[in-house]
């Protein structure tokens, strides 16, 4: 009841702050503004930085990374239009919208609350030379997270705190890491996709960095006086859309709803029978590369979770099999990437089920019901793709109506 009122009472003070200016896309983040390129009277350091009346390390102005990213990020704040903690992103005053509402749900989920519905829709498309299913996961009501990458105040959780698949062949569950804001994204701006650093930062004895960063980059700024959207409606790259990168402007100037958009198909519309679509299906709608360029990021603490195929068990150099990760499901080479199944920042999706409710961690036998950062209830994100029974007839569609099956 509680969390319920802090959110009605931070909903309004939003509303009502909404009047303060937000900053421009980036904010303090914009690489240039920070590295001296534009010269020496930068403004951005003052916005987190205390000289001598510093609160945290790193002469920060709040007691912790976390704290000071949620000044501007959090339930409450103005200086930045996404709301990393409830899982909203809201429109900027002056650049298209009314300030203070929202624009739609956060494609990563949230910290203490997400938006990630259950699925609406089946349809079936022809895929790899077999059918799959593809259910639609759409934008529903905020709900609390049962799984978060940082366990805060907020949402309660209690993470073990583990690099699942982190270090060598045979080196355990992955080992004990504290992981903060910071440790995922370079706030001063780098130039990389959401300012992500190349090679994350946890801190943890043990921890094993990869070898070689992965390229995640992204395209310019939007038009001055915009801001990106970071929401779960997106649209395709051309020729299928009009344009990989869809502004906050675009957004309400094509009248979309805040609980339009689809986590598991990311741009509107989506279609299964058009050309590439699978290939577009991405945040930034860029074909091929978004995948490839974010499993390769994700791998780079989730060690041991990189695979070529689900039939050769995972060996060190001496050829001995990992006795925890030792098969790994498809994720390169025409595998499933990992934000197809995943969230980065937190789910809310439920695992009352049997063997999804009582799921062990690796290497251990204490049993969770956290989500994972999945975007399907239980373990329907397998049958997102999957028909092991083999029953479902070619060019057949047995989902609800509309028929046919595009969602």
């Amino acid at each position: 009841m509680r969390r319920w009122a802090l959110l009605i009472i931070g909903g309004a003070v939003w509303l009502v702050l909404a009047a303060v200016p937000a900053l421009a896309d980036g904010g303090p983040h914009v690489l240039t503004n920070n590295n001296g390129s534009l010269g020496l009277n930068a403004d951005g350091c003052a916005g987190c930085h205390r000289a001598h009346t510093a609160q945290g390390p790193y002469l920060i102005k709040a007691a912790s990374d976390e704290a000071l990213c949620l000044t501007c990020h959090g339930a409450i704040a103005t200086g930045s239009t996404v709301d990393v903690m409830t899982g909203v992103q809201y429109t900027l005053r002056g650049a298209g919208g009314v300030g203070g509402t929202q624009l739609g749900a956060l494609r990563g989920g949230g910290f203490d609350l997400a938006r990630i519905g259950a699925p609406a829709r089946l349809t079936y498309e022809r895929a790899a030379g077999s059918y799959s299913q593809r259910p639609k996961v759409t934008v529903g009501p905020p709900l609390p997270v049962n799984s978060a990458h940082l366990a805060l105040p907020e949402n309660g959780l209690t993470n073990p705190g583990i690099a699942w698949g982190n270090g060598a062949n045979g080196s355990g569950a992955g080992p004990a890491v504290t992981l903060g804001c910071a440790s995922c994204h370079n706030p001063h701006g780098n130039g990389m996709y959401r300012i992500l650093n190349p090679i994350p930062n946890p801190i943890g004895t043990g921890f094993v960095a990869a070898a070689t960063p992965a390229n995640v980059t992204d395209a310019a700024l939007p038009l001055a006086g915009d801001t990106r959207n970071y929401t779960v409606i997106q649209t395709a790259a051309a020729p299928i859309g009009p344009g990989y990168l869809l502004t906050a402007n675009q957004v309400t100037a094509g009248g979309y709803s805040p609980t339009d958009g689809d986590y598991f198909h990311r741009y509107v519309p989506w279609n299964a029978t058009s050309a590439g679509s699978r290939a577009y299906d991405a945040p930034n709608g860029r074909p091929a590369t978004f995948g490839v360029q974010m499993g390769a990021w994700c791998t780079t603490c989730h060690t041991r979770y990189t695979s070529f195929d689900a039939f050769t068990p995972r060996q060190d150099a001496l050829g001995q099999d990992d006795p925890i990760y030792r098969y790994q499901h498809q994720t390169v080479a025409g595998g499933a990437f990992c934000t197809t199944c995943h969230v980065a920042h937190g789910s809310n999706t439920p695992m009352a089920g049997t063997f999804s409710g009582a799921f062990a961690y690796p290497g251990d036998a204490t049993t969770s019901g956290s989500s994972r950062l999945l975007k399907f209830t239980n373990r329907g994100t397998c049958q997102a793709c999957h028909d092991p029974t083999g029953t479902i007839a070619a060019g057949a569609y047995t989902g609800p109506d509309p028929s046919p099956g595009v969602p």
